[in-house]
């Protein structure tokens, strides 16, 4: 077979290419954005952009009902957006493979936090495979269409960071064939309302055992003998890690859950001392203590629970070193903190709306979140995708005046039309500022719904963000050119200083991408 060097989030896309899936979604997020745009560029599969993660996922499932496979990929916060459906579809099951592709982010290299997806998939009681290099993000992938469609249920492939961000060879094997479309009525097994919850709970729960069979026929879990009575089970990519270590020491390598316990009986059975390596939450550790007296990881403290785990941290428990070389180097090298570019629209709508000295500015998720660091030091909380503006309705309906809420055009279609009706319904006296640059620029500038071009780049209707607010009831909409900074400033002022619900649309395009959208 042929190889390529590939990233982890290619290997991902080839694998659901290779295992013949009829549709992609997704929504842009580090580290996943680009397993949809791989299928994009590399397949005629049909795929789009979705609004936001739990629209994908539904899009997603949808495609399984006609008996055809899909792939959605996020990463791990969106998936928290998607869990309601997400939860609930483990209950109803699949007819076509469905593939949840989540990227977790370790480290928060690019992320408001460091959940494991792992447990979201043991609380949905459905199969996760985490694979340890490109070549098993590809297989792995293929794989979990197969069990999907085998165990009826959706299955989550979680991989971090650290893997989908970087290249490794990949061996290219054939495309199969889409599996036909059909669809039928089946109340019982696809209504969730509550006379058939119980019943499909239960069925949930019988699948368990043949979940687990299914991950002991394939051998997904797999022990690595060694003379030592010092062991480790090593999770996902933590077991490159151990191979780096060459210690020639016994390993039970976890790429499947749920965990099989009697395979991690049997293998610490002889072993003096375990030491669980897991990027993420400690989910095996805590399994482990309850089977063995004597394990190191992150709850014993000889591992840290913050921070991506990385071979450096490995090492402090063989060489007994405060500092690692990584660490060592820090004390030489600059912090180089990510800044707003030159001539970014967002740095000179910053400059207007702090001359207009509001009390207080709620932040989003986007490359303007960056506007909370220096020299702007612009934006006051940061919390999650669409939160900016339900917080500046908290803020404000408590006396403060003044509260300006900042939110880019993406994240304003993803979850802040809620959050802006709601303020209006509720009486609100907040300022909006909708960042309008035209993509989703933090993630590699992937199209919005307002541009009006599909994951393709083909034309579609755009959606208009001044109708849209003004539909919602704002009090005003203002569109403004963050250029002609007066006139900027001279807005945001006169909203501040008014009563209601006002939004000022922010419109120019990402520097990055004047270029491309003018040809």
């Amino acid at each position: 077979m042929k190889k390529n060097l590939m990233l982890g989030t290619s290997a991902i896309a080839l694998g659901a290419i290779e295992a013949g899936i009829s549709y992609a979604t997704s929504y842009p997020g580090t580290p996943a954005t680009q397993i949809l745009e791989y299928i994009v560029t590399n397949s005629n599969i049909k795929a789009e952009w979705s609004v936001n993660e739990k629209v994908a996922y539904e899009v997603a499932y949808g495609v399984s009902l006609t008996g055809r496979r899909a792939l959605c990929s996020m990463k791990h916060v969106g998936l928290n957006v998607a869990s309601d459906p997400f939860m609930t579809s483990a209950y109803l099951g699949v007819r076509g493979g469905l593939v949840l592709a989540v990227g977790d982010d370790p480290g928060a290299y690019s992320s408001q936090n460091e959940q494991d997806s792992r447990f979201y998939a043991t609380f949905a009681k459905i199969p996760c495979l985490e694979p340890s290099d490109g070549q098993e993000a590809k297989e792995m992938t293929k794989l979990a269409f197969d069990i999907s469609e085998e165990v009826g249920l959706p299955v989550m492939i979680r991989s971090i960071t650290r893997l989908l961000h970087c290249f490794s060879p990949v061996k290219i094997g054939k495309r199969r064939k889409e599996n036909p479309s059909t669809i039928y009525k089946n109340p019982e097994n696809m209504i969730a309302v509550p006379k058939h919850v119980i019943n499909l709970h239960k069925k949930l729960n019988e699948k368990q055992l043949k979940i687990l069979e299914i991950i002991k026929k394939l051998k997904l879990n797999r022990v690595f003998p060694g003379k030592s009575k010092r062991g480790f089970i090593a999770c996902g990519i933590t077991y490159q890690y151990v191979m780096e270590l060459n210690k020639k020491m016994p390993i039970l390598k976890i790429s499947a859950y749920p965990l099989d316990e009697d395979l991690i009986k049997n293998f610490v059975s002889n072993l003096e001392e375990v030491i669980v390596l897991e990027e993420g939450y400690p989910l095996v550790e805590k399994l482990l203590r309850a089977l063995h007296p004597n394990v190191k990881g992150k709850i014993s403290g000889d591992l840290p629970l913050e921070g991506e785990l990385g071979i450096d941290s490995i090492m402090k428990i063989f060489n007994g070193r405060e500092k690692t070389f990584s660490e060592d180097l820090k004390d030489y090298l600059l912090p180089r903190p990510p800044v707003l570019c030159l001539g970014c629209p967002h740095r000179e709508f910053y400059k207007a709306l702090i001359k207009a000295e509001p009390n207080f500015v709620t932040g989003d998720i986007g490359c303007y979140t960056l506007g909370a660091n220096p020299p702007l030091n612009a934006i006051d909380t940061c919390l999650c995708m669409g939160a900016s503006i339900s917080k500046a309705s908290g803020i404000a309906s408590q006396g403060i005046k003044r509260v300006a809420a900042v939110i880019g055009d993406s994240t304003f279609i993803h979850t802040g039309i809620p959050a802006l009706i709601n303020a209006v319904y509720n009486k609100s006296n907040i300022l909006i500022c909708i960042l309008d640059n035209s993509s989703v620029a933090m993630t590699g500038h992937q199209p919005t719904p307002v541009l009006g071009l599909t994951a393709r780049g083909e034309q579609t209707k755009a959606i208009d963000l001044y109708q849209l607010c003004k539909a919602c009831g704002a009090d005003s909409v203002e569109v403004v050119d963050p250029y002609d900074k007066e006139k900027t400033y001279e807005a945001i002022k006169a909203a501040l200083d008014s009563p209601g619900v006002h939004v000022i649309i922010a419109k120019r395009p990402c520097i990055l991408m004047a270029k491309k959208l003018k040809s």
